[in-house]
């Protein structure tokens, strides 16, 4: 029975064996014609590999390297060894030399790149590479060295343009930077640690980028982003497409360690050639101007105005006589999009806006009383006085606890004038506040002007209380002005 039994198992497993190895071949057979037991197999052909010919990015380097120059700046400083701490320590004397024991001046050197952009010698390049220089000298191509002069230069963009005297000089020509595109290849020529004509190779690793306060806050950024390696001296450099056209000017790096670490910033080319025609023709940059005060959402904001989500910026004011005031803009809008791209932050839409020339027209998406639409806005020229005009300190006396930690009174002509304000000014002043008390999505300060309240106009400390009072959320939403400007927040009960 044993023997029998195993005979028995022995012939089972032979049959799977031949039934798997029948199954098998079919399977393969199916597989080999696309198809397996009558169910479609969708196969997919390889994708047609995009061969990068080395030829195109050697033409592209060859064509530009004459145009791109070593820019040298001297400039002289004054020097006092009293107002260094380290004057005589022997450790920083070991390391850095000793310091003149008397008043003097010091020559400091720098040393940045630039891109000739017309034959008869006017030069692309960094504001800051040039900035406070006493002396400018540019190294051609050719061995050349001559003196330039600073035709105009323009901080907020970090763009300057420079004149040598010379002709008949390799131009290069511009690109249409809002046509490049994340993942085009770009090339970085430049001269980082005196290294003259120096190429990299990388890509577009994004575009648009804002709110990096390279440029301080007040800073014109719409930056190229690249992983084309750029270090020190690079500034002002070019960044070029694989035709050889100038996509960008070289400005900055994100590093830890002071040199290259995959992170690079270039100013578009479209900026720069708004920003140079400027200063050519006027002496100065004419930037355009929308007319509006505006602000992040937060979601509390967001809530008050009874918007799905915090995309966009909100407007806080609209300026008497703007562009945005002509348009219909209200307080309370948001704007979404220009002309397409999105707007993620103040700095964006100022930056947007400012790199525009007056009289351009802009498609504005926006929010409107709950409502999406466009709008089509001819830019403004921007005023050359921006800056807000420093509120006043009213008195204490008679003062009013609106919110938890936030006291106030009523709008006097003392405090009118005081504040600056016109005699048709109205509204409820901040007369001093608790830090600790008080809860805000933006730090209040005396002088502060409540306009609105719960969006409702208030002319009296007794207004914003019955306001308040009728509000049924645990959150007071506040229009306040600060000097020239209007700002949105939400306060805690």
């Amino acid at each position: 029975m044993t023997l029998l039994r195993s005979s028995r198992i022995l012939r089972t497993i032979a049959a799977m064996a031949v039934i798997g190895v029948v199954l098998g071949g079919w399977l393969l057979y199916g597989l080999e014609k696309g198809r397996y037991v009558g169910v479609p197999i969708t196969t997919a052909s390889p994708a047609a590999a995009q061969v990068l010919d080395q030829s195109q990015i050697s033409a592209a380097a060859k064509k530009a390297m004459p145009s791109v120059v070593t820019v040298a700046s001297t400039k002289t400083v004054k020097y006092n060894p009293r107002m260094s701490p380290f004057s005589n320590d022997p450790f920083f004397r070991r390391f850095f030399g000793d310091a003149p024991d008397r008043e003097g001046e010091q020559t400091q050197r720098g040393l940045g790149s630039g891109v000739v952009v017309s034959e008869d010698g006017y030069i692309l390049t960094n504001a800051h590479v040039v900035a406070q220089a006493d002396d400018i000298e540019v190294y051609l191509y050719d061995d050349r060295v001559l003196k330039a002069e600073v035709k105009g230069a323009d901080e907020a963009s970090d763009v300057a343009v420079l004149k040598i005297d010379a002709k008949d000089l390799p131009a290069l020509l511009l690109a249409d930077s809002d046509r490049a595109e994340v993942g085009d290849i770009v090339l970085a020529i430049g001269s980082p640690y005196e290294l003259g004509n120096t190429v990299t190779m990388g890509i577009i690793s994004a575009k648009g980028r804002t709110d990096l306060r390279i440029l301080g806050k007040d800073g014109i950024e719409d930056f190229i982003q690249t992983d084309a390696a750029i270090n020190p001296g690079n500034s002002g450099g070019a960044l070029i497409n694989l035709n050889g056209e100038l996509v960008g000017i070289n400005t900055a790096i994100f590093t830890r360690t002071g040199g290259y670490q995959g992170i690079g910033f270039a100013i578009p080319a479209n900026l720069a050639r708004r920003v140079m025609d400027s200063l050519i023709q006027h002496g100065e940059v004419v930037r355009g101007w929308l007319g509006v005060g505006i602000q992040n959402i937060t979601p509390e904001l967001a809530e008050q105005f009874g918007l799905k989500d915090t995309k966009g910026v909100l407007v806080s004011g609209v300026e008497d006589n703007s562009p945005a005031a002509s348009a219909g803009f209200k307080t309370g809008d948001v704007i979404r999009k220009v002309n397409g791209r999105d707007v993620d932050s103040p700095t964006a839409l100022r930056s947007m806006i400012g790199t525009k020339a007056p009289g351009a027209e802009v498609t504005l998406d926006i929010v409107t009383d709950g409502q999406e639409g466009t709008r089509v806005v001819k830019i403004g020229k921007a005023p050359k006085d921006l800056e807000a005009v420093a509120s006043g300190q009213p008195g204490v006396n008679g003062d009013t606890e609106l919110l938890p930690g936030v006291w106030v009174s009523d709008l006097t002509s003392e405090t009118r004038d005081s504040m600056g304000l016109p005699k048709s000014a109205q509204g409820v002043v901040i007369t001093r506040t608790d830090a600790e008390k008080v809860k805000s999505s933006m730090p209040l300060q005396p002088g502060d002007l409540i306009l609105a309240v719960n969006q409702q106009k208030v002319a009296s400390v007794v207004e914003a209380q019955q306001v308040i009072k009728a509000g049924k959320r645990d959150t007071v939403l506040l229009l306040v002005q600060r000097g020239r400007y209007t700002i949105f927040t939400t306060v805690k009960k």
